[in-house]
């Protein structure tokens, strides 16, 4: 969600680029549920960082 945010950029947004469902970028976000590290690969690409960001701790 933060680096979403950071580029302004909606989750359906995200999840077109990514090529996954506006749920299923939700869910992650969320926490919600297993994902698989496809998904994250998947994001990070979209988002332009590096998957291991994506699953680092932020506040």
């Amino acid at each position: 969600m933060y680096y979403r945010r950071a580029l302004s950029m909606t989750q359906s947004e995200l999840a077109e680029r990514a090529q996954m469902s506006r749920a299923r970028v939700s869910d992650i976000e969320c926490g919600k549920g297993p994902f698989n590290m496809e998904s994250i690969f998947l994001l990070a690409q979209a988002l332009g960082v590096d998957p291991v960001r994506l699953l680092q701790e932020r506040n």
